[in-house]
């Protein structure tokens, strides 16, 4: 079984581009979600500190395949050009290793609604 990681990418921006931001990132933010090994993914923003957000996906996938495989994927080539123009500093990103077993993950299923 692929280990399951979970990787956090913060993300400065000028707070009056926001809109533009989100709008660029879109498409990286949906190809993610298309990936087999994705199984999770949202973006937060920071409400004590605008122009912050967090961007949180979680993978079964090995250190390995992330490092090597999925950060190679034709589309961060997308992001790279039209997302990280509007990072004010560098991004930060750290990846943790998910606890194994079911008693430290739980998901209400109400909180999300359907998309469509």
């Amino acid at each position: 079984m692929a280990t399951s990681l979970s990787v956090h990418v913060k993300a400065v921006i000028d707070p009056e581009k926001e809109e533009e931001f989100l709008k660029a990132l879109e498409p990286t933010f949906k190809n993610i979600t298309a990936e087999p090994l994705n199984i999770f993914a949202e973006v937060y923003k920071d409400p004590q500190n605008p122009g912050v957000f967090r961007f949180v996906e979680n993978w079964n996938a090995t250190l390995d395949h992330m490092m090597n495989v999925q950060r190679n994927k034709e589309y961060y080539a997308d992001y790279r050009e039209n997302v990280v123009p509007f990072l004010l500093e560098p991004q930060e990103t750290q990846i943790f290793a998910r606890l194994p077993g079911k008693e430290w993950a739980t998901v209400r299923t109400e909180f999300y609604h359907v998309r469509s």
